[in-house]
């Protein structure tokens, strides 16, 4: 394992406090996030494609490459890209929170590239029509999203003695 150097720890180990310098990312938890559903919304794909019927390319693919067994290596290849979609989905998922302020945030930004993502393979990779109710349910489902990312405003808990009434010129005076 490399020694750390005190002097470049900061450049080693960025984190919340200290994010990287990366030129081309302007937040990188955003970054990460959209990477991270990008990749379950993938996942997702592979292993619906594992479970069906393959699509008529990637027979077509492997029949071309002579494989007796097309079916067969197909669904080990998606097996595989199901793994593979999970294993970057986790990776980039705790990325996200290392350089978030907010898990909400992370998972709000994550969440909805899952959406986009999903709803675009639908449609081309299977086919899929959007009806008026899948929009409407991904608009609620965004929408309250945004309601649970929304800032609040913080507020002072004065205690018990507050609650019931009790001021503090009461409490001396007994």
């Amino acid at each position: 394992m490399p020694e750390i150097q005190i002097d470049r720890f900061a450049q080693q180990f960025p984190n919340k406090y200290n994010p990287p310098s990366y030129a081309y990312v302007p937040a990188p938890s955003t970054f990460f996030a959209i990477l991270g559903g990008t990749f379950a919304a993938l996942s997702t794909v592979t292993a619906k494609l594992t479970v069906s019927s393959p699509p008529t390319y990637l027979v077509q693919l492997t029949n071309a490459l002579h494989a007796t067994h097309s079916t067969h290596i197909i669904r080990i290849l998606m097996v595989s890209a199901t793994i593979v979609c999970n294993v970057f989905m986790w990776l980039f998922f705790t990325k996200a929170l290392r350089f978030g302020d907010s898990t909400p945030r992370v998972m709000m930004m994550q969440t909805a590239a899952n959406f986009a993502v999903t709803a675009a393979c639908g449609v081309y990779v299977f086919g899929d029509a959007l009806s008026v109710q899948w929009w409407m349910g991904a608009s609620l489902i965004g929408a309250g999203l945004v309601a649970l990312n929304v800032e609040r405003p913080e507020f002072e808990c004065e205690g018990a003695d507050h609650a019931m009434g009790i001021d503090e010129e009461s409490k001396k005076s007994k």
